[in-house]
């Protein structure tokens, strides 16, 4: 009868059942293999518990402490191997399905591990997703294991006798009532034809009975007395895809007891044909039944216990099922069946419930028809639903899988196929059987050879791969498909196959792989500097670039913290400003990168939060701005030089235009020519201050090659010119001009004597290094010097005075453009001299000199190499020695 919906099984529950877990051992001595192995078997399958240990006997220590429904175990190890392991476990722990999971194999270990009762036998990287062939392997041992536990306590647990016999008569399993009550070893009775066995049952109904219901696929059930026991048997056979399932109990004693009383009553000789059930005799007029004690027994009552009466019986069904019972009744009384017959579910006296099948039919009626009396058997078949209920189930489960999932026979055609094989063939999964499979054939022209009739004939157990086949609606779908050798009671009883169509995850994978490969190759040729950190600031990937600019081997940059590299990074700043990112937000900043021999250079970096596979992560775009932060001074200095000389034109140059423009007034005025001699020497000023201005300009640019040159003699060349102040009139009444502001032979000039104690060379540009000389010269003469010394320092000159001196408070003003003391000077004089220096990269400072007069080092000096070639004649280009 069909169940209300949220009905109980008759055992207080739904009909659901949770999905138990599968507990497996995972054995590979290979060090963290066995715990990769288990999180992918549990990735693979989420009902899957997998346990790693890396040794045999941690594993047999696990096997001792827990149960496990499985072991996976390697092969190839030093203190026992796979086999070895097997043994044991079998020696110890009885038949735990095992599976050898191996690296290193051949056909002589595949040959030894099956004799020694291995499971299952599977290799290493043989499949492209192997693990996923390792937990259905899992997954259909264990579920095997189970049922046949199941089945096997079931058939020991009933009180027939039970036997199985294939298709050739032999048999092929007996419980141990039946080896008992037959007398020999079972070892004896296995393999024997029942006809050899009990040669007396030939050429009887009970043969007859047997073989119709082998060819019909339908159950009998029948009486025969076996002279070779002694007894009479009840049997009933149930067709199996194999043979058939024989129920049998001695009913001798009873048989004699009721053909003693047959003559006695008919409800007798009812329960003659429904031995071993509950039987009950309705007087339909009164309502009065009779129950036998098997019947109240059935129910956990004794039979004193049920009143005799119709309503012990309707009472007790169960509230869904009672109408569909009284339907069938009806239909029996009014003559529609010759048989009424209805299964419901019966309360007993725990309050649990029970499937009932409840047989009988009228045995007395009026006249006119209507039934008087009626008989019949009640039959406890509450584990026959159990079993019809959890095929249910598999078969619910196979249907609602996402993948196809088929049984072919060995000529490739479809045996039986679930649902969504139908959805994707657009048929019915009925109109599907016994037609021909486009999988298999693509599978056959596939490859050398024929691989499905290798399956078919045994010579490999399973094949997996991926194929492309034309579906309804779709050409060139691409599938992968899994097939496996199905192997019952050691016969072939087909082909599994499990596919599914792959076809838009793997158009996906493939645009994935083109993209990964181009975003890689930028990665990796890109000419900026890319690293990937987490949200802890630890770097997990770092381009070529970077390493080469930081100097690092590829990969050694994996596993430090940005701040090793960013040297104005503050680690808590770093992950707040991170942390304040929003996903693809993008930051900007300049910072310093330190190398990895400790040099520094500046940076700018974009930093972008990234999702990678559900991870935080950051992607940093780095810049070498070195030159650019150089071009930013160097025009910072263009700028200030600027300034300077918008400084001379709107100050310096106007002070002499406005001496010329008076005196050429007043020679107008007076006619007195001696005003334009005065004019001539505003014009000599403002010459010379032009001069300084273009040496200024130009001493600031960098010298473009250098020369030998001996500074002794580049100074003596000196000592014969004269460097004085000129006796002038000042146009506006002064006494004196600046005398170091002199144009050369135009000034009557006071000695000034060149004392020249520098014998070595140096690696410079003569003309500037002269102009240097001169402008230190004329600045000791315009303060009153009489001495010059130039001598050699460690590494570099100096140039020293015996006038005034510069007092420590004005040592770095002197260089600045404009300074001076001198009432004429244009105060540009020392900063050429600073703007030469700097241009050969030598560093230069003030002091005092041993007479008390200004001291000017310069260091950072250059010198020739000393070789062979040191004979060579100055003015040729030399490399400066680092």
């Amino acid at each position: 009868m069909r169940e209300a919906e949220g009905a109980d099984d008759g055992d207080g529950s739904t009909g659901g059942r949770e999905r138990s877990l599968v507990s497996v051992l995972v054995v590979d001595d290979e060090p963290g293999f066995a715990d990769v192995a288990a999180s992918l078997l549990e990735s693979r399958d989420d009902r899957i518990e997998a346990t790693p240990v890396e040794s045999p006997s941690a594993a047999l220590d696990a096997l001792s402490a827990s149960s496990y429904d499985c072991v996976v175990s390697d092969y190839e190890m030093p203190e026992t191997d796979g086999i070895e392991l097997l043994e044991a476990v079998r020696d110890r722990h009885g038949d735990v399905p095992f599976v050898l999971f191996t690296g290193e194999g051949s056909e002589a270990v595949a040959s030894e591990a099956v004799s020694a009762g291995v499971d299952e036998y599977l290799r290493k990287g043989e499949a492209s997703d192997q693990y996923s062939r390792l937990a259905g392997a899992v997954e259909g041992l264990v579920s095997r294991t189970r049922g046949e536990r199941r089945v096997a306590e079931h058939l020991e647990r009933v009180s027939d006798a039970f036997c199985e016999v294939d298709d050739e008569w032999r048999i092929t399993y007996l419980n141990d009532r039946a080896v008992r009550m037959i007398d020999l070893d079972a070892d004896e009775l296995l393999g024997e034809r029942i006809w050899d066995l009990f040669p007396e049952t030939t050429d009887t109904d009970g043969e007859e009975a047997l073989r119709e219901a082998a060819e019909t696929g339908e159950p009998v059930r029948f009486e025969a007395h076996v002279d070779r026991l002694g007894a009479d048997l009840v049997v009933n056979a149930y067709p199996t895809p194999d043979g058939l399932a024989l129920y049998f109990r001695d009913v001798t004693e009873k048989r004699e007891r009721e053909r003693e009383l047959r003559e006695l009553s008919e409800r007798l000789q009812l329960a003659v044909e429904g031995a071993d059930v509950g039987v009950w005799d309705w007087n339909v007029r009164t309502d009065e039944v009779r129950f036998d004690e098997r019947w109240a027994a059935m129910l956990g009552h004794e039979a004193d216990e049920i009143d005799f009466d119709l309503s012990a019986w309707e009472d007790r069904v169960h509230p869904d099922d009672v109408d569909d019972a009284w339907d069938a009744i009806e239909a029996h009384f009014a003559g529609e069946t010759d048989l009424y017959q209805a299964d419901f579910r019966m309360r007993t006296k725990s309050g649990d419930w029970k499937w009932i099948r409840d047989r009988g039919r009228v045995v007395e009626r009026t006249d006119d028809g209507e039934p008087l009396r009626a008989v019949g058997i009640h039959i406890d078949v509450t584990e026959e639903k159990e079993r019809e209920r959890e095929l249910e189930r598999y078969r619910r489960i196979v249907d609602e899988l996402p993948e196809s999932v088929c049984i072919y026979d060995a000529d490739g055609r479809i045996a039986l196929a679930n649902d969504h094989t139908a959805d994707v063939l657009a048929a019915d999964p009925e109109a599907l059987v016994g037609r021909e499979s486009r999988l298999v054939d693509r599978i056959r022209a596939a490859g050398d050879g024929d691989r499905y009739d290798a399956l078919v004939d045994g010579e490999r157990g399973s094949l997996a791969g991926t194929v492309e086949v034309d579906l309804p609606g779709k050409s060139e779908a691409i599938v992968d498909y899994g097939l496996t050798r199905l192997v019952i009671d050691g016969e072939f009883d087909g082909i599994l196959g499990i596919s599914r169509d792959v076809t838009d995850e793997r158009r996906r994978q493939q645009r994935l792989e083109r993209t990964t490969a181009r975003l890689e190759a930028l990665f990796e040729r890109s000419p900026d500097m890319i690293d990937i950190h987490d949200e802890a600031g630890e770097i997990v990937d770092a381009n070529r670039a970077m390493t080469d600019a930081l100097g690092y081997d590829d990969g050694e940059m994996v596993g430090m913290d940005v701040w090793e590299v960013d040297t104005e990074l503050d680690p808590e700043e770093g992950v707040r400003l991170w942390n304040g990112l929003e996903m693809d937000e993008t930051v900007r900043l300049e910072t310093t990168f330190a190398r990895a021999d400790g040099s520094t250079f500046p940076v700018e970096v974009h930093v972008r939060r990234i999702d990678v596979q559900g991870e935080d992560r950051f992607l940093a775009s780095s810049r070498d701005i070195s030159e650019r932060k150089a071009y930013e001074r160097r025009i910072e200095r263009e700028n200030e030089r600027l300034d300077e000389f918008a400084s001379i034109v709107s100050h310096d140059l106007r002070n002499p235009l406005n001496v010329l423009s008076g005196y050429l007034r007043l020679a107008r005025e007076t006619g007195n020519d001696s005003y334009f001699d005065r004019c001539e020497r505003a014009l000599d000023e403002m010459e010379r201050l032009i001069e300084d201005v273009l040496a200024l300009a130009k001493q600031g640019e960098a010298v473009g090659s250098f020369e030998r040159v001996h500074l002794g003699e580049l100074a003596a060349g000196y000592s014969d010119d004269a460097f004085g102040s000129a006796n002038g009139e000042d146009p506006f009444g002064g006494d004196a001009g600046d005398p170091g502001d002199a144009a050369d032979g135009e000034a009557e000039a006071a000695p000034i004597e060149v004392d020249v104690g520098a014998d070595g060379e140096i690696c410079a540009d003569p003309g500037r290094v002269r102009q240097l000389l001169g402008n230190l010269f004329r600045n000791a003469a315009e303060h009153g010097g009489e001495r010059v010394v130039v001598g050699d320092l460690p590494d570099g000159f100096y140039v020293e005075d015996d006038g005034p001196g510069i007092g420590p408070d004005e040592r770095e003003k002197v260089f600045e453009s404009g300074y001076t003391t001198s009432e004429t000077g244009t105060g540009f004089g020392l900063s050429i001299v600073q703007r030469i220096a700097e241009a050969h990269g030598w560093d230069v400072v003030v002091t005092e000199g041993e007479r008390g007069g200004a001291r000017f080092e310069f260091t950072g000096v250059d010198r020739p190499d000393p070789s062979p070639q040191a004979s060579e004649s100055p003015g040729e280009a030399v490399e400066p020695r680092d």
